[in-house]
């Protein structure tokens, strides 16, 4: 069964209402009539009925139908209003409809009422949806605008922050003058990276790092910052010049920085890092790394050099910390690779699954002998062909050093 419907008269004649009430009735229309005779009465029930629908005739002493028509819409601008009447003249329709009356039915033929209150009410409420869409769509538009302007100015701010981030970085030439065959590959998944890369000439030792620091984008980014100034503190004002030492004081910097060393303080953030400090003369390495390896080719044969099971940071004791030294000598033609995991976990292939590190390692051992030079564009072209339509989904820091 429909809603009840709650029709208001208009009318004085007891006849007329009385046929249209029996009219309704055998239509079996669910509704409520309300009938009013004067002009107060029906100003008054227009509030307190609040009708659906108003239905006037033309026979009420002090108010006529057309007047109650404009009083109802000063009301209620998209009530629906059915003009019922006797024979008129053409220039009486003609009114009607200007003024705006959605229907009006004669007298001797009410059969025809139901169905017109009916398409008159359906057609109202269309109206109020279409209204309503509209003034929802309209909302839309502006919450989308605002969205907009927001993700504008939030994304210029980033950009930004990606070029504060670019200049920190070390220049690539550092690097390719100590070693001309060199790669860098170096890929954020969003603007701005929680991996970076990090090196020094200081004592005739380069000091190389790669490090990975807790998430990506904007946060991963202020971490790096972070970690990239403290490298710099250590190395260039403390003086420290052994990797494992150097890690150490990292360690204690972003933990107390992060307020990690304070009880109750459960942030896990940190970083994971491989540390080289390279000595041309002696042709030595040290290394040391915190969740991060050196990967060793000498004559194209695999040395996997382990760096301690623990990152920087977090919430582990620092006074059991203990990072590992490892000295290593090289041969002229010997290469090191040192990277974050985002190589190796980026997803793609066939089955959609990881690379993993095994893998990535298979494909450094096939590209040895193109040279490193060579290797950043193999290096790049099999990742894109590794990953095809799937996201990235890490930061992406991969350097390579033919020794």
């Amino acid at each position: 069964m429909k809603p009840e419907l709650k029709i208001l008269l208009l009318e004085n004649n007891a006849t007329d209402i009385g046929n249209l009430r029996a009219v309704l009735t055998r239509s079996e229309m669910n509704f409520d009539l309300h009938v009013v005779e004067s002009r107060d009465y029906f100003i008054s029930s227009l509030e307190d009925f609040n009708p659906d629908i108003v239905v006037a005739g033309n026979s009420s002493p002090d108010i006529s139908s057309l007047e109650a028509l404009e009083i109802a819409r000063r009301k209620n601008s998209d009530i629906p209003f059915i003009l019922v009447t006797g024979p008129f003249s053409e220039q009486f329709a003609v009114n009607c409809i200007r003024a705006g009356v959605d229907d009006y039915i004669l007298k001797d033929n009410l059969i025809r009422l139901p169905l017109s209150i009916d398409a008159v009410v359906s057609k109202a409420i269309a109206n109020r949806e279409k209204e309503t869409i509209l003034s929802m769509h309209q909302e839309l538009k502006l919450a989308y605008s605002a969205i907009e302007e927001n993700n504008k100015s939030m994304m210029d701010s980033i950009n930004y922050a990606k070029l504060i981030q670019d200049a920190m970085l070390p220049e690539k030439a550092v690097l390719t003058n100590y070693f001309p065959n060199s790669l860098i590959i170096y890929r954020p998944k969003d603007i701005v990276s929680g991996d970076f890369y990090w090196f020094v000439e200081r004592d005739k030792k380069l000091f190389i790092a790669v490090a990975d620091c807790t998430g990506h984008g904007v946060p991963g980014s202020l971490m790096s910052m972070i970690g990239y100034s403290f490298l710099n503190e250590i190395v260039n004002v403390k003086k420290i010049r052994k990797p494992s030492d150097i890690l150490s004081r990292l360690n204690v910097g972003i933990r107390q920085t992060l307020k990690q060393d304070k009880t109750g303080n459960q942030r896990c953030d940190g970083m994971d890092i491989a540390l080289c400090a390279i000595d041309r003369e002696m042709q030595q390495i040290e290394f040391a790394g915190a969740n991060r390896h050196l990967i060793f080719f000498r004559d194209k044969e695999l040395e996997m050099v382990r760096g301690n099971k623990f990152g920087i940071g977090g919430l582990h004791d620092e006074s059991v910390i203990r990072f590992t030294n490892h000295s290593i000598s090289y041969d002229d033609g010997d290469i090191i690779y040192m990277c974050t995991d985002g190589y190796a976990d980026q997803f793609g292939g066939t089955k959609g699954k990881r690379m993993m590190t095994k893998n990535m390692i298979k494909i450094l051992e096939k590209s040895l002998s193109f040279g490193v030079g060579e290797q950043e564009q193999l290096l790049n072209h099999w990742l894109d062909k590794w990953q095809g339509a799937y996201e990235q989904t890490d930061d992406i820091l991969l350097i390579g050093i033919q020794l």
